[in-house]
């Protein structure tokens, strides 16, 4: 089969609608989501409303779960991490009932042949694993979910293939906020993320899109802090 696979759209319609029209070109069999759909975006319910209509599957991701459940801000000691929880807010107040009630239809995971799909972890959308997860955690997360030949997820929006013994650990990266240090600071970058995977061949893809029209509607739709998160966008 070959597998479409994406994932952390946060909002941003034309990044979504770039990769939508090159994965038509690369004719998969099936999509496969991996959520964080919506916040953080001028296009909230735009989002979840055209990724409905692939009538794929769809994994629940943080942002996802913090639209359904809102947790009151606590400081981690993050950079702007107010600005982002006040984006957050203005998203999930985009949201009519009808958007709540699909992401409430997104699932922990998704199982394929030989394949199992989450957001951060197959235990928790918040956890990180990565390049760097070191393999004794993985053994104990396969203990408990399973031995699939490949496991994919998202979160860190960092592409990623990882062979391990007997299987493979994958990220297609970030649809909506690819980011990359330029200088002393991070910026996201107008390049949407995504993989193919067919049988062995996994394929990472990169497509461009408009970073002006983001832009464009965080100002227009008067996104918390637009001046800000708009300055955050860059060419890519």
């Amino acid at each position: 089969m070959r597998l479409a696979v994406f994932g952390d759209i946060h909002g941003n319609l034309p990044a979504f609608e770039a990769v939508l029209h090159d994965i038509q070109t690369q004719s998969p069999d099936s999509l496969l989501c991996l959520g964080d759909v919506a916040a953080d975006g001028a296009w909230p319910r735009e989002c979840i409303q055209l990724l409905a209509s692939l009538n794929c599957a769809v994994v629940l991701g943080n942002a996802d779960e913090d639209m359904l459940r809102p947790q009151p801000f606590q400081a981690r000691g993050f950079p702007d991490e107010q600005k982002i929880c006040d984006l957050d807010e203005w998203g999930r107040e985009q949201l009519t009932g009808a958007e709540l009630e699909l992401l409430r239809g997104y699932r922990d995971t998704v199982e394929l042949p030989g394949l199992l799909a989450f957001h951060g972890s197959p235990q928790s959308c918040r956890e990180s694993i990565g390049a760097t997860t070191v393999e004794e955690r993985l053994a104990e997360l396969r203990a408990k979910f399973g031995r699939q030949a490949i496991w994919v997820g998202g979160h860190t929006h960092a592409p990623l293939l990882r062979n391990l013994d007997g299987w493979r650990l994958l990220n297609p990266g970030s649809v909506g906020l690819a980011y990359e240090k330029r200088g002393d600071r991070y910026v996201n970058v107008s390049r949407a993320e995504y993989l193919i995977l067919d049988g062995d061949d996994v394929q990472f893809r990169r497509v461009a899109y408009n970073v002006q029209a983001v832009q464009t509607g965080i100002l227009e739709r008067k996104m918390p802090h637009a001046e800000w998160w708009a300055g955050e966008w860059v060419s890519g």
